[in-house]
């Protein structure tokens, strides 16, 4: 009986310590003691929006989480290959650049992405993933829109 005590004593600290309580957290051993493991794991999560495919990254760490979201918009043609079009490309992503949450960068590839990152404070919540998440669409959202009719 005292073990079902020892066992109903743990869950209420780890009820009490918060949340998140991710799947795997709670383990029951074979003499039927509870374990609490605690260790953060990172996650990654993808959705569409206005036909691209949006990545996002968290990354618990011991005091705070970042949060990494990221797509890929497309290619930036060579100026051989269509002068205007590029020099269009290239005046909204000269556009971009003040903007506080997405940054929109061109890879070695000529590949366009757009990308975001920020730390939070403590274990990031489903309310501070949705905030973030919509904080940096709101941002890029209208660029990528120009863009999206450029290419």
């Amino acid at each position: 009986m005292s073990q079902a005590l020892e066992t109903v004593a743990k869950l209420v600290h780890e009820v009490e310590r918060g949340l998140p309580i991710a799947p795997g957290t709670l383990r029951m051993d074979d003499d039927g003691g509870v374990t609490v493991n605690r260790e953060s794991v990172s996650s990654r999560h993808h959705f569409f929006l206005d036909g691209l495919m949006f990545h996002v990254s968290l990354m618990p760490r011991h005091d705070h989480t970042v949060f990494q979201i990221w797509a890929e918009v497309g290619y930036l043609p060579y100026s051989i290959e269509s002068p205007q079009k590029r020099a269009r490309l290239m005046t909204v992503l000269r556009a971009t650049n003040g903007l506080d949450r997405a940054k929109f960068i061109v890879d070695e590839k000529q590949k366009i992405l757009v990308l975001g990152q920020v730390e939070v404070e403590g274990a990031m919540t489903l309310a501070d993933l949705m905030y973030e998440t919509v904080q940096f669409l709101q941002e890029a959202r209208p660029y990528l829109r120009v863009l999206g009719e450029c290419l």
